[in-house]
C-alpha cells in the first residue's frame, strides 16, 4: 500500500518539535497578508476532516518546491494528527505547480484516485529529493507510482489526460488571479492568506487562536 510506503519514506526523515508555548516569542504567527471572504470550496475538494469544521486549512503546493516537501514533512503531519484526526479543522490540499514536472505529478496523483491520493501526495513530498532531481525524472516518478500500484500504461496514460491536466492549471489560474496566491506553499485560515514558511509552533498557535475565536 503506498500509505504505508509514504510513511515509511517519512519516518526517515528527522523531524524536530518543540512545545508551543505561550510565552514563547517563534511560537507567534505572522499576521495574515490578505483575507479572502471566498475561496470557492466544493464538495469535489481533496480534503480531510469534517466538512462542518469550525476551521477550514486550504494549502496551495507545488510538488517539486523544496519548502513544500518541508512543510509536508515536518509541520504538516502534526497538524493532521492534532488537528485534522481529531475533527477539529479541515484540511484541504490543492495543486500550484510551479513548473511542467510538478503538474505531471499532480496528475499522477489524482490519476490515483481519491482513497489513495493523499498517499501519493505524501509520498512525492517524502521522496522528493529523489525522484525530482534525478536523471530522469519522469521515470523515477513512475517507479514510485508502481510502488503505489499504479501500471506503467496507466501512468503513461494519465501524463497524456488533457482534461486532468487542464483541471489542474484551471485550479493554479483561478488561485493566482483570485486568491493572489504567488509562492508556495501559501495557507489560507478561514480566508486569512499566509507563507506556508511557518513553523509547527507557529501553526499550532495559528489554529488554536481560530479555535477560540
Amino acid at each position: 500500500m503506498l500509505n504505508k510506503f509514504g510513511i515509511a519514506l517519512a519516518a526517515l526523515m528527522l523531524i524536530g518539535t518543540a512545545p508551543a508555548l505561550a510565552q514563547n516569542k517563534d511560537a507567534e504567527p505572522p499576521a495574515p497578508n490578505g483575507t479572502v471572504s471566498d475561496l470557492k470550496l466544493t464538495d469535489k475538494e481533496y480534503a480531510m476532516g469534517p466538512a462542518d469544521a469550525k476551521v477550514v486549512f486550504v494549502e496551495y503546493a507545488s510538488l517539486t518546491c523544496p519548502h513544500c516537501a518541508q512543510f509536508h514533512t515536518s509541520v504538516l503531519p502534526d497538524i493532521k494528527k492534532e488537528f485534522v484526526d481529531t475533527g477539529k479543522i479541515r484540511y484541504v490540499y490543492r495543486d500550484f505547480p510551479l513548473d511542467r514536472l510538478a503538474l505531471g505529478a499532480a496528475m499522477v496523483a489524482r490519476c490515483a484516485g481519491r482513497d489513495s491520493f493523499f498517499g501519493f501526495i505524501d509520498t512525492f513530498y517524502a521522496a522528493q529529493g529523489q525522484w525530482s532531481r534525478a536523471s530522469n525524472p519522469i521515470s523515477a516518478l513512475g517507479n514510485l507510482a508502481k510502488l503505489g500500484g499504479m501500471s506503467k500504461s496507466k501512468f503513461e496514460a494519465c501524463l497524456k489526460d488533457v482534461e486532468i491536466q487542464n483541471g489542474i492549471l484551471k485550479q493554479r489560474l483561478k488561485a493566482s488571479n483570485e486568491f493572489k496566491v504567488q509562492t508556495t506553499p501559501t495557507v489560507f485560515v478561514n480566508g486569512e492568506r499566509y507563507g506556508g514558511g511557518m513553523t509547527l509552533d507557529q501553526m499550532r498557535t495559528l489554529l488554536n487562536r481560530k479555535l477560540a475565536e
